[in-house]
Order: C-alpha cells, then sequence, then structure tokens
C-alpha cells in the first residue's frame, strides 16, 4: 500500500517540472511558435464560397503574458518566465485555427479582417480557458458563432471543451497538448461550416437545383 501512495505521489509531482523552478534551467527563455501544418503548393485561390476568421477573443489572462500558463491550485494561474510564446496569444492562434480549418474543411479560410466584406461567412472565435494543470494534463474551453458576414447576423453558436494528458512531461508537452486541444478545436469548427461549403458547391455544379444546407437556419 506504501508503494502505491509513494508511486502516485511521484507521478503527481512529475509535472511540477512544467514551472521550470529549479536552478539549471538556462536563464535564456525557450520560444514557442504556434502555427498549423503547412498547406502544400502554390496557385490561385478560388472558392465558390468564401469563409473568414473573424474576432479572436482570448480571455485577459492569456494576454496577460507571452508565457505558457499553468493552474497551481483551484482559481490560481501561474505564468512561465523562460518558457514564452513567441508572439501575442492571439495573433499566433489566428494563424494555427484559419490554417487547420482549412486543412480539415478542404476549403480555403480567410484571415485579415480588412477582406471581411468579400466573405460570406464569417466565424468569430472565443477561447476562455488554454493553461495546463498540476495534474499533468491540458484543458480548453471556447466558443464560437458563425455570422453572415455582410451583416454580422448571428446564425449558429458552438460550444467546445476538452481536457488531454501531456504526451511528456514539461512545457514541450504542454505546447504539444494545448495545439492538440486547438486542432481539435478547427476541426469541430470545420464540421460546422461544412454543409455551408457543400450546398456551395452544389450550387456551383447545379444552380436551379441546390438546397439549403442541412441544419442551416
Amino acid at each position: 500500500m506504501r508503494m502505491t501512495t509513494v508511486a502516485a505521489s511521484t507521478v503527481l509531482l512529475l509535472p511540477l517540472l512544467l514551472l521550470g523552478g529549479c536552478s539549471s534551467t538556462p536563464s535564456e527563455p525557450t520560444l514557442y511558435l504556434l502555427r498549423g501544418q503547412p498547406a502544400e503548393g502554390s496557385g490561385e485561390v478560388a472558392a465558390s464560397l468564401r469563409f473568414g476568421l473573424g474576432r479572436v477573443i482570448l480571455a485577459p489572462y492569456l494576454l496577460s503574458s507571452t508565457g505558457l500558463v499553468v493552474e497551481t491550485a483551484p482559481g490560481e494561474v501561474r505564468s512561465a518566465r523562460l518558457h514564452r510564446w513567441a508572439e501575442p496569444l492571439d495573433a499566433g492562434m489566428r494563424w494555427f485555427v484559419r490554417t487547420e480549418i482549412a486543412r480539415s474543411l478542404g476549403h480555403e479560410v480567410g484571415g485579415g479582417l480588412s477582406d471581411v466584406m468579400d466573405w460570406d461567412y464569417t466565424i468569430d472565435l472565443y477561447v476562455g480557458r488554454l493553461h495546463g494543470s498540476m495534474s499533468g494534463d491540458a484543458m480548453i474551453e471556447a466558443a464560437w458563432v458563425l455570422r453572415v458576414a455582410h451583416d454580422d447576423t448571428a446564425l449558429r453558436e458552438y460550444r467546445f471543451g476538452k481536457r488531454v494528458p501531456l504526451p511528456q512531461a514539461g512545457y514541450a508537452g504542454l505546447v504539444a497538448a494545448e495545439e492538440d486541444l486547438l486542432r481539435q478545436l478547427s476541426a469541430q469548427i470545420a464540421e460546422s461550416l461544412r454543409p455551408y461549403a457543400e450546398q456551395a458547391m452544389s450550387a456551383a455544379e447545379d444552380p436551379d437545383g441546390a438546397a439549403e444546407p442541412a441544419g442551416a437556419p
């Protein structure tokens, strides 16, 4: 029984490595770049329907510094000093999510807010939680709204929340887990757009016989 308790305690102590508090930690910070998988090939993008990623709004605690965040106790978080995102998290997340939505959907997704009037639909993304925990996992809580681009009318609202274990101890494991969560979020957003993309493709092939997208208002 004692051996089990010691083993369990050791497992729980491993995530303390995330805090990077040991004296042997190098003084130069490690910077992590948040990017999705790059698309292969080049050429003009032609689409019968234009989606765009509009607002990307993060909880203020995620923007108070560029350090990766760990929840050390219920309602208490700590931002790492030596393990940081390479850029403001909302900027990196815009790149990552837009790329992953497009890859999952197989359809181009715009990202420049100045182009919003050229889009048919806009996705507004809200992230209320994205951090690690002392129990060795990472979590996310997010929501998104699908809007008609030209008048900002909300069509549908969605939520996504999940927790995954870190694939390895340390901040590299936390980054990998958060990327996994954002990839899963992006796939869910892509699925919410798919009926509209398929309807647009049908309309392009048969202008007189296209139906409304499944689940559309």
